[in-house]
């Protein structure tokens, strides 16, 4: 009886000490397109030059938690997905005390025409990530990459928003 009671004791010890952690998985996910006016172009290679723009402000979040954000949706939702001009694909992944948003705007340029996310996805919305708040792994509060075809947002946001 008296093992029992240590053991017992001894484990609320040690749970009330743990730290809180991030949840490993989101709560909930919502992707979507958002349409400028549907017109279907003819796809031409993106080019140009990439320009990384960072908030420098709003929720900060690690990174663990936005590589596996940028990793699920790139390779689950967005890659293959073609993104008219003026359209925009995204998603946006609740943990509850924090949402990452990451989307693929197509820039109206007439010589895009639009694109097919292909393999870098990942690595243009890493941009923003691994480009801004580079003092530490963490902490970071998102930006986003724009080049002639498109704009690659990475933005996490607390309670639903985007800041």
């Amino acid at each position: 009886m008296r093992f029992s009671t240590i053991i017992f004791a001894l484990a609320a010890v040690t749970s009330a000490f743990a730290s809180p952690t991030v949840a490993d998985k989101w709560i909930s996910v919502e992707t979507g397109m958002t349409l400028a006016n549907g017109n279907n172009v003819t796809l031409e290679r993106r080019i140009g030059t990439e320009v990384i723009t960072c908030y420098g402000f709003g929720t900060a979040v690690d990174r663990a938690p936005s590589i596996s954000v940028i990793d699920n949706w790139c390779n689950s939702v967005a890659i293959g997905q073609y993104v008219p001009i003026g359209a925009t694909l995204w998603g946006r992944y609740d943990y509850g005390s924090f949402t990452i948003l990451v989307s693929a705007l197509a820039l109206g340029n007439p010589s895009c025409g639009g694109f097919v996310i292909d393999g870098n996805c990942n690595r243009l919305l890493r941009l923003p990530l691994d480009g801004c708040n580079t003092r530490g792994e963490n902490g970071k509060q998102g930006g986003y990459e724009t080049d002639l075809c498109g704009q690659w947002r990475y933005d996490p946001g607390s309670k639903g928003s985007d800041v």
